[in-house]
């Protein structure tokens, strides 16, 4: 069987005249098959922060008077990612990306629909669950598009390139539904998403195609290895294929202690970021500054863009370095600084004068944790990457999931009895609470880090197979 593989791998390098066509070939289709993702990805991310954008809309609508409570109601977006992620990864890994981002899609279009239509609060929850449920499938497939359509030494910039088409997500959940929310009202604004979400499946399903091979072109680990990336041609050729049992795979990844690390940072990191970025960060400005919906949310686009920007940067930093953990290390302790900025100068509460480049550095800091997919991905059979992929991105998930509510809960215990049009006014006493149990999870966040395995952008399992264990980094 071996030698029959290495025979097929052989044919497939296409050692012919017809190498250079193939190739071209392969690189203008790959680009084909990331464009609509990319468009559908921005759905993701526009679910992710709209709700601090129609907070007070939500809140006098529904009489919502807790913080808490609305924390809550975002926080379902993030329970629901976070659980969904290691299905994700099997449904990627079993059923390929192209059928699940059509389901995914499919599903988010319902539950937005539902969300701008819903007459209590109960419909909105089943609206903001489905949402989230269909959403929670798409980055995990992303990632496994890029494992078969990119090379290696590709990926981090490629998980970079992909936050910048989520992000544009962030620019619309800013500024823009603002003016929309307060032109239409804010059930429109979750309607045209709606739609828009069903547009990008028919894209989706139209352009996507799950491996090189759906359309007659070399696999990427041909490739890496005829170009000298990747292992040598007999160890690629017998490359094991996918294990048919997903629990047996699943058990493996569990138990492997450098899986974790990145997991937990993502928790620590991510879920600091979405606290403050995808829900609180408008009432404060609002609250704090006396800022207009627009004026507060012209703050989330500068953050959006810090992360427009660090994203492609880290990840080809990464890439041409060849190292997962220094610039993840060194870009998450700058966002704790930036984040101690914000919480002591003034007592918590900056001159106006320096918030937007406190948010672009809030953004630009987050950008660190595009990397943990990676070094999750490096620690494990490359087979498994949609599971991996699952596994590490639901940290991400869980902490926003976590720190939403907590943050909600630490300005309900801060609050000083003052309430406008149904809506409670925290102090910036409240605030500063908050963002000081903000600064100690990142302070974790970092020390996580530390712990993560350094691959050198290599998978070590392909590696230990071509040289032998001692050939693993440390």
């Amino acid at each position: 069987m071996k030698h029959t593989a290495y025979f097929r791998f052989v044919e497939e390098t296409g050692m012919d005249a017809s190498w250079q066509q193939r190739m071209a070939r392969l690189n203008r289709r790959r680009w084909l098959v990331w464009t609509p993702l990319a468009f559908a990805f921005l759905a993701s991310y526009f679910h992710r922060t709209a709700t601090g954008v129609v907070a007070d809309s939500l809140m006098r609508e529904f009489a919502i008077t807790r913080a808490a409570d609305l924390g809550g109601l975002a926080a379902v977006y993030f329970y629901t990612y976070a659980a969904m992620q290691v299905p994700a990864g099997l449904l990627a890994d079993r059923f390929g990306p192209r059928r699940t981002i059509l389901l995914a899609l499919a599903v988010a279009a319902l539950g937005a629909t539902l969300f701008g239509l819903a007459p209590n609060l109960t419909v909105l929850y089943c609206g903001r669950f489905l949402s989230s449920l269909g959403v929670s499938l798409i980055y995990v497939n992303i990632v496994k598009i890029h494992a078969e359509w990119f090379r290696g030494r590709e990926f981090a910039t490629m998980t970079g390139l992909i936050v910048v088409a989520g992000s544009a997500g962030f620019l619309l959940a800013a500024t823009p539904l603002a003016f929309f929310v307060d032109r239409f009202g804010w059930r429109v604004s979750f309607l045209a998403i709606a739609a828009y979400s069903l547009l990008a499946a028919v894209a989706c399903w139209l352009l996507v195609r799950d491996r090189p091979a759906a359309v007659g072109l070399p696999s990427i680990a041909a490739v890496e290895a005829r170009e000298g990336g990747g292992p040598p041609l007999a160890a690629a050729a017998a490359e094991p294929a996918p294990p048919e049992n997903g629990w047996d795979s699943l058990q493996k990844i569990l138990l492997n202690p450098y899986t974790w690390w990145p997991f937990w940072a993502s928790v620590a990191v991510y879920g600091v970021y979405m606290a403050f970025m995808g829900l609180w960060a408008v009432p404060y400005f609002m609250q704090i500054y006396g800022m207009s919906r627009v004026a507060a949310s012209n703050h989330i686009l500068a953050m959006a863009a810090g992360t427009m920007v660090g994203g492609p940067l880290i990840g080809l930093w990464s890439d041409r370095r060849a190292t997962r953990r220094l610039p993840n290390l060194l870009v998450s302790s700058g966002f704790l600084g930036v984040w101690l900025l914000l919480t002591v100068w003034n007592g918590g509460r900056p001159p106006e004068w320096a918030l937007y480049p406190l948010c672009f550095g809030i953004g630009l800091g987050m950008s660190g944790v595009n990397l943990n997919v990676a070094c999750g991905k490096e620690v494990n059979p490359p087979q498994w990457t949609g599971v991996v992929a699952g596994i590490v991105n639901s940290g991400s998930f869980v902490g926003a999931a976590l720190l939403q509510p907590l943050f909600g809960w630490v300005l309900d215990r801060n609050w000083g009895g003052l309430a406008a049009h149904g809506v409670r006014i925290y102090p910036l006493s409240a605030y500063r609470t908050a963002f000081w149990c903000c600064a100690v999870v990142l302070a974790l966040g970092i020390l996580f880090i530390l712990w993560i395995k350094e691959t050198g952008c290599v998978n070590i399992s392909r590696r230990e197979r071509a040289t032998g264990p001692a050939g693993a980094p440390q």
